[in-house]
């Protein structure tokens, strides 16, 4: 099982900005707890400390041991890519992860049918589309990596419900695989199993 290897350990973790401090002494390693689930209000820290997970952030102290492979599905508000397609974005993940294009395009489609996402998107700039179109192509650029984990902010927020029932049956199946989650997410818990391990900020 994919497990047995090193995923995400984060001990101790804490985090002050200039006004407060947000989180203090965090710690979870997703081989134990391979679906972590992290609420909270808006401001709490949610994002940023997914963002410490992955380096973009520094910790105020603790650290983090992380697998070279993330999937990693950001806040759709987030101007990421700007003047790149989706078809160009997909087209370099392609290049990037050295996969068939054949066998790349074929899993593309597929993941573009679960999610609706319109063919004629696809040309669309990615900063012109809405942010549940955004949020389709970043789970869709995540699950296209296939790697042991992922981390993501509201992968729930702006979908439709077909989209929001896929990518819950998606989660399940990739845990099932002995891939490990740990999710941002307010008000949409029941599109999860049961965590095993939630964190309140």
């Amino acid at each position: 099982m994919l497990r047995k290897s090193l995923m995400m350990k984060a001990t101790q973790l804490s985090y002050r900005n200039q006004k407060k401090v947000l989180f203090s002494n965090l710690s979870f390693d997703t081989k134990k707890n391979p679906l972590i689930v992290i609420e909270g209000k808006n401001g709490s820290g949610k994002s940023t400390l997914l963002k410490i997970c992955l380096g973009l952030v520094k910790a105020s102290s603790g650290q983090v041991e992380l697998s070279e492979r993330v999937g990693y599905v950001p806040d759709s508000s987030e101007p990421y890519f700007i003047g790149m397609s989706p078809q160009v974005f997909f087209q370099f993940l392609c290049v990037n992860l050295s996969l068939p294009e054949s066998d790349f395009q074929q899993r593309l489609e597929g993941l573009r049918a679960k999610f609706s996402f319109h063919h004629q998107l696809m040309t669309t700039p990615i900063q012109s589309l809405s942010l549940g179109e955004k949020k389709k192509v970043m789970l869709m650029a995540a699950f296209l990596l296939d790697p042991p984990l992922y981390l993501m902010d509201e992968p729930f927020s702006g979908l439709d419900e077909q989209s929001l029932t896929y990518l819950s049956e998606k989660i399940k199946e990739e845990l099932t695989k002995g891939k490990s989650f740990v999710i941002v997410t307010h008000g949409y818990q029941d599109y999860l199993s049961d965590p095993a391990l939630t964190l309140q900020l």
